[in-house]
């Protein structure tokens, strides 16, 4: 069994190679989806089959739960590793079809529903390995040091993407992850990683399905989180297909400047990010989740109204601290709550919910063909913001400071 006493984070041999693994898939994560949705429109010139590239994506998150119970009766340091090499192998493919002049759109569509199945096990296996990796005392933190590097590598990610579309062109960008990703699995294969053997009594997957439901059941601060979760991803996340078509068809503006407008939002993700690292507290996780998470909708909702490039970098990069805000302790409430046993399937079942918000990024694909893209990002973001009220009220423990600690110690 695994002492109860790790190593602080920084001189932690496998929390860093975990967080070293996500440096690699967050930067391919961020400059993808902006070089996948500007070849997308050039392919096709309809901001709905953008959007239906993204929804291919993250639907794979609907079967994010499973992959909890799964990662629960294998060795999850194998299941990253397949993981990654099934991305370089995508982003391979991709360089060569972009390079031979063989692109299709149907290419990009299975492309992202690869990624996007590989993205589904990243809450179930490798932020559970991080918990697993570290104290308990110091979820909150860990979580918030991979929410800061993100962020970081989020502002690379976007601005790599549009330098390279517009001087080497989008080859580059799928070469580069197949050499980060091939990096990740190796530091992946350097772990010594073993499963806890509180996890290695295995029931039925039926059993853990059901004993998972019943138990996030059982704690209202999960489903809070949970339902916070829900309106993010149907009312929020969708707009960043729409965001590349915005900056183009509305602000006129360069492939290298829209990657710039996504790297301010990722220094605001970044800045707030790090001040969650140095400042919080379990007692501020659900103030953090809760505000944050209310002003990234208000923020995407003034970018939709937005005439002027420098304005909106100015709206973005507060959307970017408030995308932190909800990011960071999406995971370390979840963490933080859930017993070690549970820890799997309740990260699975964030899994699930993200999964279920392509359909919001179908339905602004839809508007957007009817009415127009940033009119499409107005009506979704604001129905986000009412359903945000909504859960300030059906959820009253969510705005309660001392919740944490309370229905931790009761689950």
């Amino acid at each position: 069994m695994q002492s109860h006493r790790q190593p602080k984070l920084l001189r932690n041999p496998q929390f860093l190679r975990l967080w070293a693994v996500g440096w690699m898939t967050g930067t391919m994560m961020w400059l993808e989806m902006l070089v996948i949705a500007l070849l997308a429109l050039e392919l096709t010139d309809s901001p709905f089959l953008v959007s239906f590239t993204f929804f291919l994506r993250f639907i794979p998150m609907l079967f994010g739960y499973g992959m909890g119970v799964v990662s629960e009766r294998m060795n999850r340091k194998y299941l990253m590793i397949a993981g990654l090499a099934l991305q370089a192998a995508v982003s391979a493919v991709i360089a060569g079809l972009i390079i031979t002049g063989s692109l299709e759109y149907w290419h990009l569509a299975v492309g992202s529903f690869l990624i996007g199945a590989v993205m589904s096990s990243e809450f179930p296996i490798r932020r559970t390995m991080i918990a697993e990796v570290v104290d308990r005392g110091s979820i909150g933190r860990a979580i918030s040091l991979e929410q800061t590097s993100n962020s970081l590598f989020r502002i690379l990610g976007p601005f790599i993407g549009g330098v390279f579309l517009a001087t080497i062109g989008a080859q580059s960008g799928f070469l580069l992850g197949v050499a980060l990703y091939s990096i990740g699995a190796i530091i992946a294969l350097s772990m010594k990683y073993r499963r806890p053997e509180v996890l290695q009594q295995i029931q039925s997957a039926r059993t853990q399905v059901i004993e998972g439901v019943r138990y996030i059941s059982r704690s209202q601060l999960l489903v809070g989180t949970l339902a916070v979760t829900l309106v993010l991803n149907v009312f929020a996340f969708p707009y960043m297909s729409q965001q590349p078509i915005v900056a183009r068809l509305e602000l006129g503006v360069s492939d290298v400047l829209i990657g710039v407008m996504q790297s301010v939002e990722g220094a605001g993700a970044f800045l707030g990010a790090a001040l969650i690292a140095i400042f919080a507290r379990p007692r501020h996780y659900t103030n953090i989740y809760m505000w944050g998470s209310l002003l990234f909708l208000v923020a995407i909702v003034a970018f939709s109204r937005s005439n002027t490039y420098w304005l909106t970098l100015v709206i973005l990069f507060f959307a970017g601290a408030g995308m932190s805000g909800f990011a960071t302790m999406q995971s370390a409430i979840m963490i933080y709550v859930s017993s070690p046993a549970m820890r799997g399937r309740a990260l699975g079942a964030v899994t699930v919910f993200i999964g279920i918000g392509p359909f919001g990024q179908l339905g602004i694909g839809l508007l957007a063909s009817i009415l127009d893209p940033a009119t499409a990002v107005l009506i979704v973001a604001s129905i986000g913001i009412a359903a945000m009220v909504a859960v300030f009220f059906v959820f009253p423990i969510m705005r309660n400071s001392a919740a944490l600690e309370r229905d931790s110690a009761d689950t």
